[in-house]
C-alpha cells in the first residue's frame, strides 16, 4: 500500500486558529504518521504547502501533487473549527466515496483523543475530495477553539497519530500498546465544609471610574459606571477566598461529566458551496438598503443577500458566513447580489436564482436585473472586512448560517 498524505491549508494561506493553529498542528500530524508508517513498511510521501498565496492556487497545488504520485489512496490532514467553547467537541472525517474507511478513521482517533466521534460524514463540495483521481479522505481531526479538544490533542498527540496510522492500514504500529492506557481511577474528594484555615484574603483597589464584579457580585467600584470589567472564578474544595471583605466559598467537586454538546447545526445544505462576491467600502458608491445603516463602510462586518428583509425579526439576524475553517458574523445591510426576491433561497431550501440561472445560461426571472444572463453565480455579498477575516479576496466559495 502507497499513501500520500498532505496538510491542508499553507504556508501563506492559514487555516483556522484558536487555541491550536490548524496548519502548525496538521503538517505535525502529517510528519508524525508519515514517520510511523515507514516503521510499518508503508510507502507513503508527505506534502505541505510552502509557495501558493490564494486559495484556488492552494487547492490546485495540494491536489496536483497528489495526483503526480503513484499510489492507493489520499489523505488531507486539517482541524474543525466552530465558535470558542469549553466543551469536547470531537473528530470526524470527510469522504466523498470512502464511507466505511471515513468511520473506521473517525471512531479510532475519537477513541485516542478520548473526545466525542462525530463519525465520517459525506461532503461533495470539497475541491482535495472531488479532484484527487485515487480515494480520498479528509481528517478533521479536532477542533481549534475547544479548550478541551485542544488540551486533549497536545496530551494525547502519539496515541492520536498511531490511530491514524493503524485505522488506515489495518497494522500495528510496530512496538505500540496494544490497547489504549487507561488512566488510573482517582479516589472520590469529599471537599468537606471549608476551614479558616484554608482561606485567601485579597484587597483590591482600582484608579478611575472602573468597576469589577467577580461571579456577579461587585468587589469594587460603584453602580451606574459605564467602565465595568466581569470575572469568573471557580473554587473547588476545602478553600474561602475573601475579596474586600466579600466572601466566596468552594464547592463541591462535579462527579459527574456533564454530557457532549449536541453537534452545531451548521447552514443548511441549500446555504453551502456558494459563490460571494465583495462589495461596499469607499470604491461603492451605492448606500445600504436599511437605514440608518446609509454608508457601507470598510471596517464593519456586514452582507447583502437577494431579499428584502423587512420583518423586524429578521433584520436583528445576524449572518455567519464560513470559509476554511473561518467564520465571521455580519447583518444585513443590503439586497443582493442579482436579484432582491429570493425567498426560496434566503428562508427556504432552494438554490440561488442566479446560480441556477448562470449554470443554465437563461435570463433571471425577476428584479432590477430581469431578463439578464448573470456573469456569476454569486449568491450572497460580503463587506471587505467580513470577507478580510474569513480570508476572501474579491470572490470565493462559502457556507452560510442565520444565527440569532
Amino acid at each position: 500500500m502507497k499513501i500520500v498524505i498532505s496538510s491542508g491549508h499553507g504556508k501563506y494561506i492559514r487555516g483556522a486558529s484558536g487555541y491550536l493553529d490548524e496548519v502548525d498542528e496538521a503538517r505535525k500530524v502529517v510528519n508524525r504518521v508519515a514517520e510511523l508508517w515507514r516503521t510499518m513498511n508503508t510507502g507513503v510521501e508527505t506534502f505541505h504547502d510552502d509557495t501558493s498565496r490564494d486559495q484556488s492556487t492552494n487547492l490546485r497545488t495540494i491536489v496536483n501533487y497528489h495526483n503526480s504520485k503513484s499510489r492507493d489512496l489520499d489523505v488531507s490532514v486539517h482541524f474543525n473549527a466552530y465558535q470558542t467553547n469549553s466543551k469536547p467537541m470531537g473528530t470526524e472525517v470527510l469522504y466523498v466515496t470512502q464511507s466505511t474507511l471515513a468511520g473506521k478513521v473517525s471512531a479510532a482517533l475519537a477513541t485516542a483523543l478520548t473526545l466525542p466521534n462525530r463519525g465520517g460524514k459525506y461532503r461533495s463540495d470539497l475541491y482535495f475530495l472531488n479532484n484527487t483521481s485515487k480515494p480520498a479522505i479528509l481528517i478533521e481531526v479536532c477542533f481549534v477553539d475547544s479548550s478541551v479538544d485542544a488540551e486533549k490533542y497536545r496530551a494525547l498527540f502519539e496515541a492520536a497519530c498511531i490511530s491514524i496510522a493503524e485505522s488506515i492500514t489495518g497494522l500495528r504500529v510496530p512496538g505500540a500498546p496494544t490497547e489504549p492506557e487507561e488512566p488510573p481511577v482517582e479516589p472520590p474528594v469529599d471537599p468537606g465544609l471549608p476551614t479558616e484555615g484554608n482561606r485567601v484574603d485579597i484587597t483590591s483597589s482600582v484608579e478611575g471610574d472602573v468597576t469589577i464584579f467577580l461571579n456577579d457580585v461587585m468587589v469594587t467600584g460603584h453602580e451606574g459606571c459605564e467602565h465595568v470589567a466581569r470575572f469568573e472564578m471557580k473554587l473547588t474544595g476545602d478553600v474561602i477566598v475573601t475579596i474586600n471583605g466579600e466572601e466566596f466559598h468552594g464547592e463541591e467537586v462535579e462527579t459527574e461529566e456533564p454530557p457532549p454538546p449536541a453537534p452545531p447545526s451548521g447552514p443548511t445544505e441549500n446555504h453551502k458551496n456558494i459563490e460571494a462576491t465583495v462589495f461596499g467600502g469607499p470604491s461603492d458608491p451605492n448606500d445600504s438598503a436599511y437605514p440608518p445603516y446609509d454608508a457601507l463602510g470598510a471596517s464593519e462586518l456586514y452582507v447583502a443577500l437577494p431579499v428584502n428583509v423587512t420583518s423586524e425579526a429578521q433584520r436583528k439576524r445576524g449572518v455567519r458566513v464560513h470559509c476554511y475553517g473561518k467564520s465571521a458574523v455580519g447583518k444585513v445591510r443590503d439586497k443582493g447580489p442579482w436579484t432582491v426576491d429570493d425567498n426560496a433561497y434566503a428562508f427556504g431550501d432552494a438554490r440561488p436564482i442566479a446560480e441556477t440561472c448562470y449554470n443554465n445560461r437563461t435570463p433571471l426571472p425577476s428584479g432590477p436585473n430581469k431578463g439578464k444572463i448573470p456573469s456569476n453565480k454569486a449568491g450572497i455579498d460580503l463587506s471587505e472586512a467580513l470577507a478580510k477575516a474569513i480570508g476572501v479576496k474579491g470572490k470565493g466559495i462559502v457556507d452560510w448560517e442565520w444565527v440569532e
